[in-house]
């Protein structure tokens, strides 16, 4: 009995959280091996986020959360490389880790920025968080790591210090040899039944998929992840609100506030009081206002704003009331603001005494 459950890895009972995916791909070399423009077999194998770039995204690994409301704050990560432990992240004591939904997508790496704006109610199921010397270690340990195609393992433990998953990867799973123009990946949906030495862990020179269900997001999640009631959001347009006059070929700030709003928004005008509308450029990067907006070089007087919700396009603002834009005016051009206003008139006034 002792020799028999010695041959597997971790406990047997269902993981809280398993390991999905990890990233084998040499640091020199492309997902399926070849050059940029094509792979050894005349394709185009990439990842679903970084595209088709050597490296394929660098030290990664994927994790998805098993357990319903887990908190894995204080948590280990354990890395091994050639069968030997080779590095520990600890996640910290922040809120972010506290209250993980069934079905979240947790990645580490070493190169990508953190993203915790995570927020399963408005439909982002994704934390990413970065280990690397140059981190700021806020949510987990400041250290590099490295993930290769040297019988790369991972080991989870929990805040006291009992193995909840793992060692998982190359040379644990039966069927699994990692080259180093390949991903690890989990070949089935994730669920209480996958363990570590798992027949369903296999690897794969095709596609990777950072941060988002396998197999270029057929993996399903939906029997894992709970139902939620959509969160409350909404977005209220403070400026340009109405009744302003800005001034072509100035930069304006568009001003919002949201709450519940997880993801960007989507900021756009109309020239024709809100029949037809055109996205800014550059497209706004975030949800928290404000944007720096170029007033594009035509005359109207039936503008407006609308900023919406990317993921939520339901959730949005516009102007209340048209404003209008002067394409070329003598008031106009004295005011830095981009605003005909008080200001710009005084300014006028004072030019054409003297």
């Amino acid at each position: 009995m002792v020799v028999a459950l010695s041959l597997f890895s971790g406990p047997l009972w269902a993981a809280d959280i398993i390991l999905n995916e990890y990233n084998a791909v040499d640091g020199a070399s492309f997902l399926g091996g070849g050059d940029a423009s094509a792979d050894e077999m005349g394709g185009r194998a990439a990842d679903s986020f970084f595209g088709r770039i050597p490296g394929n995204g660098g030290d990664w690994f994927e994790l998805v959360v098993i357990k319903d409301h887990l908190d894995m704050r204080g948590w280990q990560l354990d890395t091994f490389v050639s069968g030997k432990l080779d590095v520990t992240l600890t996640l910290t004591a922040q809120p972010a880790w506290s209250d993980l939904r069934a079905g979240t997508i947790i990645t580490v790496a070493q190169n990508v920025p953190t993203d915790v704006s995570y927020d399963p109610a408005a439909g982002d199921w994704w934390i990413n968080v970065q280990a690397s010397k140059s981190a700021d270690g806020k949510y987990i340990s400041a250290k590099s790591f490295t993930v290769s195609n040297k019988n790369f393992q991972l080991r989870i433990r929990n805040i006291s210090g009992a193995i909840v998953f793992g060692p998982a990867g190359e040379g644990v799973a039966p069927n699994a040899k990692v080259g180093d123009t390949e991903v690890f990946i989990l070949k089935t949906d994730p669920s209480v039944v996958v363990t570590a030495n798992s027949t369903d862990y296999d690897t794969t020179k095709h596609f990777s998929t950072f941060g988002a269900p396998n197999r270029w997001g057929t993996q399903d999640f939906n029997d894992l992840r709970p139902v939620l009631a959509p969160k409350a959001a909404t977005i209220k347009l403070l400026s340009p609100n109405g009744d302003e006059a800005l001034v072509s070929g100035k930069v304006v700030t568009i001003q919002w506030q949201s709450d519940g709003i997880a993801g960007n928004v989507l900021v756009e005008f109309s020239l024709d009081a809100g029949f037809s509308w055109t996205a800014v450029y550059l497209p706004n990067a975030g949800n928290t206002g404000p944007y720096q907006w170029l007033v594009p070089l035509v005359d109207s007087n039936q503008a407006m704003v609308r900023v919406s919700s990317s993921n939520r396009p339901a959730v949005y603002d516009v102007s209340d009331k048209s404003f209008t834009i002067l394409a070329s005016t003598p008031v106009a051009s004295l005011s830095s603001d981009g605003l005909v206003d008080f200001d710009a008139l005084a300014l006028f006034a004072a030019t054409w005494l003297n």
